[in-house]
């Protein structure tokens, strides 16, 4: 008799930290979306069998991170050490990371359509701005990648194509599949209620397998009437069958299994436990390919540098520099299950960034940075990225971008950074779908910025 596992007490909860995305979903869409190449031909690289997206939700400051200087605001006791000429970090900020960012490129000369953080983190999460005419039917980055990859699930295959985690603690939430299927939804995890379930024993196991069958002769038996009542009940049965075979699969409970050593390394933190969890899930090789993990709290207007703050950058640093150091640093050497020879950070494209970052220069009035989207920096690694480089450069301050650091005169945006995610797992980024629910083609990569079209190429500089 197969162990369900200690993560969740009932099936129950499972379905609670999974439904959101599908308690969204639009319900009166068409179900079969018909995606078109356009007639720009471009070539998906394919250098990926996953992404790993790690949202720092809420902004850090760039000045004092991945893009340093020497600004008024800078406090005194942050440590920079120069690691490279091109290259310097905060020894106290980020002690562990530094001994990782030979394995990063680093683009310095992002830009944001947004500047506020509701818009700015919808922006990260669906590459493209918010328009509240069309809104409800325009879906995650997460579930478009999760409906192109769905050809290519393995019979083994049980976990779910897309799935994220603390994502519900952003200002969107966990955002829906759109008009997409549901079936493409993520599933959210959070950590804190991830690690506090209990065992279910060999009776538990049957009592769930005997309510199954009794589930499944009753649909059986009602199958005529069900067919008729449309989308939202077909999404629903979707994701039972989803739950089903996941609490059935071994591999699932397996992947929440937390060791001592593994909170001692990465923190005993959300972020720290969602890391932990997300280099899991991605060790399995059990079907997930798109992971998020949302690290929130950033958005520091008051107190930035305030050790007595309740929350300051200080603080935030402190949490993430050993959970995405940890992430990365076991990426590199775990083997991976499908590609003998070569680790996981060889197969997965890891992204970091903000949605925007925080003014230069001198600290606000409330001893604090606001909110900036002229240029910041975003960080990659793995999948063939050319460890160690540094792309793009903005002037002494940081407040312009001097070098865009890619093919292109214009700055990359998200939009570019899409087309980056999509081409690494071999998606052809060029697509639209043209039946959706408000006649509106979707490309998959928007080309009409805010002020007339945009470059929708893949950031290729980061491959070297």
């Amino acid at each position: 008799m197969k162990q369900v596992g200690d993560l969740f007490p009932t099936r129950r909860e499972l379905l609670k930290f999974g439904g959101l995305g599908l308690a969204l979903a639009s319900a009166d869409v068409p179900w079969q979306a018909q995606a078109f190449s356009s007639d720009r031909k471009v070539t998906p690289r394919g250098n990926a069998r996953n992404v790993l997206y790690f949202e720092i939700s809420g902004a850090i400051s760039h000045v004092e991170g991945f893009d340093f200087k020497e600004t008024a605001g800078l406090p005194k006791d942050l440590d920079i050490r120069k690691l490279r000429p091109d290259l310097h970090l905060s020894h106290r900020l980020f002690p562990n990371l530094e001994k990782q960012m030979d394995k990063f490129a680093i683009l310095r000369s992002m830009l944001s359509h947004e500047e506020v953080h509701f818009r700015g983190q919808y922006y990260v999460q669906t590459g493209r701005q918010m328009n509240l005419a069309f809104a409800r039917e325009i879906p995650a980055i997460g579930s478009v990648i999760a409906s192109e990859l769905e050809g290519r699930r393995r019979g083994e295959d049980t976990f779910p194509v897309y799935m994220s985690f603390n994502l519900d603690k952003a200002f969107p939430g966990a955002l829906s599949t759109g008009f997409l299927h549901p079936r493409y939804s993520v599933v959210d995890i959070n950590p804190d209620a991830a690690v506090k379930g209990m065992a279910l024993d060999d009776k538990a196991v049957q009592l769930l397998e005997q309510r199954w069958r009794l589930l499944s002769d009753l649909r059986a038996a009602e199958r005529g009437r069900i067919g008729k009542l449309g989308r939202e009940m077909s999404g629903y049965e979707d994701f039972y069958d989803t739950a089903h075979r996941l609490l059935s699969d071994d591999r699932w409970p397996q992947a929440f299994q937390i060791t001592a050593e593994d909170r001692q390394r990465y923190g005993s933190t959300p972020v720290g436990i969602s890391c932990i969890l997300a280099r899991n899930v991605l060790a399995q090789d059990a079907g997930t390919h798109y992971v998020h993990i949302c690290q929130p709290g950033w958005d520091h207007h008051v107190q930035i540098w305030d050790h007595s703050a309740t929350s300051n950058h200080y603080k935030l640093c402190n949490e993430f520099d050993p959970a995405f150091s940890s992430l990365v640093e076991d990426l590199a050497k775990m083997p991976s299950k499908a590609s003998p020879g070569k680790t996981l950070l060889d197969e997965t494209l890891v992204v970091a960034m903000s949605e925007f970052g925080r003014t230069p220069g001198a600290l606000n009035n409330m001893a604090g940075r606001d909110h900036y989207n002229k240029c910041f920096p975003a960080l990659f690694a793995g999948a063939g990225v050319k460890s160690g480089s540094i792309h793009g450069r903005t002037d002494a301050d940081g407040v312009k971008c001097l070098e865009t650091g890619w093919n292109r005169k214009e700055q990359p945006r998200i939009e570019n950074l899409v087309a980056t995610m999509y081409s690494a797992l071999g998606i052809d980024w060029s697509k639209e779908i043209r039946n959706t629910p408000s006649g509106r083609a979707y490309p998959y990569v928007d080309p009409l910025g805010p002020n007339g079209y945009i470059p929708t190429d893949e950031i290729a500089s980061i491959y070297g």
